[in-house]
């Protein structure tokens, strides 16, 4: 299965509640994500949040708004991102 194929799948089953999907999308994305988020908040101060910070947060917001069926156009890989 190609990677595009296994975040699809991960995509379904997070809508679903499955924990297990859930972390893989996390494995898969956090590193990326925190790096976007650095660059963003580069020269800013950051005294009550770091991008961990933040990608924690993007993380539960999806998690939380997929098993809620809020994402009913989500698929792939190119969407989730």
């Amino acid at each position: 299965m190609s990677d595009t194929n296994h975040v699809s799948h991960w995509i379904e089953l997070v809508k679903h509640g499955d924990s297990i999907a859930a972390n893989r999308i996390w494995q898969h994305y956090f590193d990326r994500l925190v790096r976007a988020v650095r660059q963003r908040l580069q020269g800013q101060n950051r005294v009550v949040s770091d991008e961990e910070d933040i990608v924690l947060s993007v993380f539960d917001s999806f998690y939380a708004a997929a098993e809620q069926g809020r994402f009913p156009d989500l698929s792939d890989r190119d969407d989730l991102w």
